[in-house]
């Protein structure tokens, strides 16, 4: 069987959406498959059985401090000695267009047979994919990486894997009421024309309540928001959180990828703008409403789970009103409750 390398270098949520190739190769073969990953999103593939071997790096701009260049210089080396030594068959770019680092990091791992999506790929891609007329989602998009292997299977769901004590822990951190739903509001984004406004979250948590008896866990990117690499949404969390102390709304700190995991698990509904928050929550089976301000809903829209997407005016999510949200948040819970009956 041949050996295969993944090359996914990009952001949290594009390694989720790789999720179902993974799955698709390690059925197809009966094997587990290796991937080259970075270290900020490598926390995804913990606890997958499809994943073999996972070759970490560090981009420049995610060095720690202190930590100097040449150290990172001499750890790549070390993962092109590692990936070398596996005399890979295969390396697939997982991007919609073949890009040069990644297209660099296939030729140093030595494999046999390059596959990429591209009309304009180099020569250095042994299976070119056309570039398709209609990309529909990011996660077909991806499984069409495996037909030059002769393997045509749709997309199935996105898979993480979170383990039975990371959810002990969070648990043990808050305190989940019994026998009412909880609702997890995730109030962070890069992009400033994907971000809700605070006012707006505090107010929708307070029609939620008063609609019916919840609980309402509140996520948020850890941090200041004058941070230049990972800006967070303390002050955000904490203006929110003062102006909810008369519901039942509680404030779920995470440090890392596994405990926002873990954290978004306890859930029954998610409500996130576009993002990796988004794509985590789904990956936990959480149906999930997404906001979709200045990128594409049909490409990187919520896969394979019961979803709402609501796409902003002119681009931009702090335009949605507040009934925008509650109706389609409703309407998702109402769904999902009839789905749970008839199941």
């Amino acid at each position: 069987m041949p050996k295969i390398l993944i090359i996914q270098r990009d952001n949290i949520g594009d390694l989720i959406l790789t999720t179902p190739l993974i799955d698709v190769l390690a059925r197809e073969y009966n094997t587990k498959i290796d991937l080259l990953v970075n270290s900020y999103n490598q926390a995804i593939l913990e606890g997958n059985p499809s994943v073999g071997n996972v070759h970490i790096y560090s981009k420049l701009h995610h060095k720690k401090s202190g930590q100097s260049s040449l150290k990172l210089i001499l750890s790549r080396l070390k993962i092109i000695f590692d990936m070398r030594r596996q005399h890979y068959d295969i390396a697939i770019v997982a991007r919609d267009h073949w890009a040069k680092r990644a297209l660099q990091w296939a030729k140093l791992s030595g494999a046999k047979r390059i596959i990429a999506i591209g009309d304009d790929a180099p020569s250095a891609v042994t299976d070119p994919i056309p570039t398709p007329t209609h990309k529909g989602h990011i996660a077909e998009l991806f499984c069409q990486l495996a037909h030059p292997l002769g393997i045509e299977k749709k997309a199935g769901p996105l898979k993480l894997y979170v383990k039975d004590e990371e959810i002990s822990a969070i648990r043990q951190r808050i305190k989940i009421a019994e026998n009412i739903p909880v609702y997890g509001l995730q109030i962070s984004s890069r992009k400033p024309q994907q971000r809700w406004q605070a006012e707006k979250f505090i107010a929708l948590a307070h029609q939620l309540t008063q609609r019916e008896k919840c609980q309402i866990l509140l996520f948020w990117s850890p941090g200041n928001n004058d941070n230049k690499q990972h800006p967070g949404d303390d002050e955000k969390a904490q203006f929110i959180l003062e102006q909810c102390k008369d519901i039942l709304i509680t404030p779920v700190p995470t440090q890392n990828l596994r405990e926002l995991m873990a954290g978004m698990s306890l859930c029954d509904q998610m409500l996130t703008s576009d993002g990796g928050a988004l794509h985590i929550s789904v990956g936990v089976g959480v149906p999930t409403v997404a906001m979709f301000g200045n990128s594409d809903a049909d490409f990187w829209g919520p896969w394979h789970i019961a979803s709402e997407v609501l796409k902003a005016p002119e681009d931009n999510v702090g335009l949605l009103t507040i009934d925008d949200v509650l109706t389609r948040f409703i309407t998702l819970r109402e769904r999902v409750i009839d789905l749970n009956a008839n199941s």
